[in-house]
């Protein structure tokens, strides 16, 4: 399983992630799993690899938007989200 890392921007509301291993690879999305759905279709898409393990880097201005989404309340948009940052 090939290893990815990931930096993740905030813009608005927004998730902006760019891939920092190889160039080619930035993509959005209006939550995290958004954005991690977003990150390894793009690899596959333009890679051709399937299975893939991502590392993200969250400025501390984004955790804190993803810390207040993970304690709004359930059926609304930006609901909760899985813990940790480390997506397999």
């Amino acid at each position: 399983m090939k290893l990815y890392h990931v930096q993740v921007e905030q813009d608005g509301k927004w998730f902006i992630g760019r891939v920092l291993d190889r160039d080619g690879i930035t993509t959005q999305g209006r939550s995290l799993d958004e954005l991690l759905f977003m990150v390894r279709d793009a690899i596959e898409l333009m890679w051709n690899e399937k299975s893939v393990e991502l590392e993200l880097f969250v400025p501390a201005k984004a955790m804190t938007t993803i810390e207040r989404r993970k304690t709004a309340k359930p059926g609304k948009r930006g609901g909760p989200m899985k813990k940790g940052l480390r997506a397999a």
